[in-house]
């Protein structure tokens, strides 16, 4: 007779061991498939550099974990962009600075190399006006222009967690597009966040 109380209870210790075990899994098979919110990282750069050359740089970026190791994103950008006495008058002897605003676009890719070495390849396109300055026959003439700007940067950085889905950067990039009116000069130091959903 006691033995079928003893027999009754181990298949309940046992059904209740197996619905655990169940349940532990699909919780653990949940946790490590993270949903597409997971995935998204936003974050992106301010960049500030002055002297004779001034640019204003905000940068801000949205970017998808397709693995552990690779995250490709878009980003947005605006500039404000002036050079000291660019534009020279030599019968007067005045100078002229140029300013612009510039905006733009651009798609990346970072691979983790190791935890925390990544390589970063990105592709931007900048639209870029500005008024261009001629002098003829002692007089100034100011036009506008409009130009597009395309810049196809690789390199590679570092980044340190600052919690487990965000982390801060610190890269540097070669411009392999050598345009003259493009912002930039090699190399290019870069640094901003990006912060996991």
């Amino acid at each position: 007779m006691l033995k079928r109380p003893l027999f009754i209870l181990l298949l309940l210790l046992s059904g209740l061991f197996i619905l655990r075990n169940t349940a532990s899994a699909q919780e653990n098979r949940n946790t490590n498939k993270p949903g597409f919110k997971d995935r998204l990282i936003v974050g992106g750069g301010i960049g500030l550099q002055f002297g004779d050359m001034t640019l204003i740089d905000l940068s801000p970026t949205v970017g998808y974990r397709v693995t552990d190791k690779l995250e490709t994103g878009i980003g947005i950008t605006y500039k404000y962009f002036r050079i000291k006495n660019y534009f020279y008058d030599y019968t007067t002897g005045t100078k002229y600075d140029l300013k612009t605003n510039i905006y733009g676009g651009s798609l990346y890719a970072r691979y983790a190399i190791i935890e925390n070495l990544f390589a970063h390849i990105e592709y931007e396109r900048l639209l870029y006006t500005y008024t261009d300055i001629y002098f003829v026959s002692g007089n100034v003439t100011k036009s506008k222009e409009e130009a597009t700007i395309n810049s196809f940067f690789i390199g590679g950085g570092y980044r340190q967690r600052i919690s487990g889905k965000s982390y801060f950067y610190i890269m540097g990039l070669w411009n392999l597009i050598d345009d003259p009116l493009s912002p930039y000069s090699n190399p290019i130091l870069r640094m901003g966040v990006g912060l996991g959903l």
